[in-house]
């Protein structure tokens, strides 16, 4: 039995609190999972977790053993990666989720820079705007925006991105340009929704003094994704509430023009940064941390605040 892959996958299963998950990581079936734990139990001669139907739980055993085979992996990982940057190129592949939008716009790009700088390393690049347990995916690296939901989670800050307020020049030119956040009222704003079948949008606002304002906007479209929110007000449809990312140049260009730039948008709890998520500061893969430079100077070089 090879101890160290076995204590490792021991591992996964605990983080990923069940067998299929670590099954995944490891591309082995849930039950190939189950037999290398229990001749992991029957080798050490003790039971490590409480099996059933429903969950995982560990054995007074099994935390002292997670405990120890932690310490004793990071300290086998760290000496690895201490090698291993002293030698040949980052190898193997580097599993990487992001937004939609964000990532076709501005991930997928900075790429084959990368990979020809680092030619053995493959990129898994998988484009959702759900966020996936990093855990039970495998996933080495996360480029999200706004709040991170998870506390657990480490997030390197790459960019600031505010929102605004934008429509094509025909759209203003047709039904005229807002003077305050009110004004929206009386527009078709198109609105990014969370969740299926939501009807209210609330766009807040501040000024310069502090003084807040929410607006309650009304729409005719709708849609849970960025890209097509995006097109809908290249097409003339409406205004949009929009990251400066995804419209800057469009904005430079004139193909969309910016109103009420004297106001704050989305100043309530929403966090307008980008940020690549990770598991843990501690043993970070060197593929991930080179990734995660590579993307904090490109990024460091637009202006999106």
């Amino acid at each position: 039995m090879d101890n160290l892959k076995t204590m490792r996958l021991f591992l996964t299963v605990v983080q990923a609190k069940s067998l299929s998950g670590a099954g995944r990581q490891f591309g082995l079936a849930p039950a190939s999972v189950s037999r290398q734990i229990t001749a992991l139990e029957n080798d050490l001669g003790v039971r490590l977790l409480n099996r059933t139907t429903r969950r995982l739980s560990l054995t007074e055993a099994g935390e002292a053993y997670l405990e120890h085979a932690e310490r004793l992996l990071q300290d086998f990982d760290e000496l690895r990666d201490a090698v291993s940057q002293l030698s040949v190129q980052p190898r193997g592949t580097l599993r990487i989720l992001s937004r939609v939008s964000l990532g076709t716009q501005h991930v997928v790009p900075l790429i084959p820079t990368f990979q020809a700088q680092y030619p053995d390393l493959k990129i898994d690049l998988w484009l959702t705007d759900i966020d996936h347990d990093l855990s039970e995916y495998g996933v080495d690296l996360a480029i999200r925006t706004g709040n991170l939901a998870d506390s657990t989670l480490i997030g390197r800050r790459l960019a600031s991105s505010p929102r605004v307020v934008c429509a094509t020049p025909q759209y203003w030119k047709q039904h005229g340009r807002p003077t305050t956040p009110e004004d929206l009222q009386d527009h078709n704003c198109l609105t990014y929704r969370f969740e299926f079948g939501a009807t209210a949008a609330l766009w807040q606002f501040r000024t310069d003094e502090g003084h807040a304002i929410d607006v309650q906007v009304a729409s005719n479209f709708q849609t849970n994704n960025g890209q097509a929110l995006r097109l809908a007000t290249l097409s003339s449809q409406g205004v949009a509430l929009l990251p400066a990312w995804s419209v800057k140049e469009h904005l430079m260009e004139g193909t969309l023009e910016r109103v009420l730039s004297d106001y704050q948008t989305t100043v309530s709890d929403l966090d307008s940064g980008i940020y690549a998520v990770y598991l843990s500061r501690r043993n970070l893969p060197v593929k991930t941390r080179l990734f995660i430079d590579h993307l904090s100077t490109e990024f460091s070089k637009h202006d999106w605040a």
